[in-house]
């Protein structure tokens, strides 16, 4: 993970508005937007500290990571938002299953490899997306380890790299391999959905 990585989450609602809670918490650098413009998430922002910035759309897209924390329905229009998303390593936290229409969007594909098709070109990682919001922002207490996040992409070089990322948000990252393998654990209603797991300190 380069120094010079620049992160973008899109999205503020439950979801968007956790990941920015850990951004914050860690000290890293993170643009937040949305489709209301940046008006409506200043006070977000603002609630976090300087590290996490209100943008528009146009401006959190130009980031290397981008994390789609929107509603699944919204997936379709959100890819239309770049011609091609080459470059881009696109963390999909969107759990399909509670969207009405979810099986005639995805025709037999996991959400991951549908979010592939409509972002051409995006290195597509699955994450953040097995606990609910509260948990994932929640602090682990002190002396009881790292909560555990599992992560899932085809491109091994994007899987590492998010999981790097996660450990320096304070997270203990579980690659599990690629989104049709590991990734189908993650998705709802899979094995590892709603599953709190800590990684404990070493024994001293």
């Amino acid at each position: 993970m380069s120094a010079d990585t620049r992160y973008a989450i899109v999205g503020s609602g439950n979801i968007g508005s956790a990941l920015a809670r850990l951004f914050a918490r860690a000290g890293v650098e993170v643009s937040i937007a949305n489709t209301r413009g940046p008006h409506s998430i200043t006070e977000l922002a603002a609630s976090l500290g300087p590290t996490v910035r209100a943008m528009t759309l146009t401006e959190a897209l130009e980031s290397d990571v981008i994390f789609m924390a929107i509603p699944f329905g919204a997936v379709e229009v959100f890819g239309n938002a770049l011609p091609d998303w080459n470059g881009k390593t696109v963390v999909d936290t969107t759990n399909a299953h509670y969207a009405a229409n979810a099986d005639d969007i995805l025709k037999g594909r996991l959400s991951s490899q549908y979010a592939a098709d409509v972002l051409p070109g995006a290195q597509i990682v699955k994450a953040f997306n097995q606990l609910p919001a509260q948990t994932l922002a929640a602090e682990v207490p002190s002396g009881q380890g790292k909560r555990v996040v599992f992560v899932s992409s085809d491109s091994g070089e994007a899987s590492s790299q998010i999981a790097e990322l996660a450990g320096t948000l304070g997270l203990s990252a579980v690659e599990l391999g690629r989104i049709d393998e590991g990734g189908r654990l993650i998705q709802v209603p899979g094995a590892l959905v709603l599953r709190d797991f800590t990684e404990q300190p070493p024994l001293t």
